[in-house]
C-alpha cells in the first residue's frame, strides 16, 4: 500500500505491467485497448488499496471481471416504456 510520501518503485511497475499483460492475455483483449486501459486502471486501483502480490492482483481482477460481466448478464430489460424516436 502507499502511503503519503511514497511513490511507485521501477519493480511496482514492473510487476503491475505484467499483472495487466497477463489479464489482457487471458481475456484475449489488447493491451492498448479500451478495456486494456480499464484492467491497467483497476489493477492500479487494487494495487494502490493494498493488494501487493502478483497472483492476488490476477485473482481480484479475474473475480471483479466475472462479477461485472455478470452484473449485465443477469439485468432485466423491459421495453415497456420505451419511446419512438423523433
Amino acid at each position: 500500500m502507499l502511503y503519503p510520501g511514497r511513490f511507485l518503485e521501477p519493480s511496482d511497475i514492473v510487476m503491475l505491467a505484467r499483472v495487466c499483460a497477463t489479464v489482457c492475455e487471458q481475456r484475449g483483449v489488447p493491451v492498448a485497448s479500451r478495456a486494456g486501459e480499464r484492467t491497467a486502471a483497476h489493477v492500479l486501483k487494487l494495487f494502490l488499496n493494498g493488494l501487493t502480490g502478483e497472483n492476488e492482483l490476477i485473482d481480484a481482477e479475474k473475480n471483479w471481471a466475472r462479477g461485472s460481466d455478470l452484473a449485465f448478464e443477469g439485468a432485466p430489460v423491459s421495453y415497456e416504456n420505451k419511446r419512438e424516436a423523433a
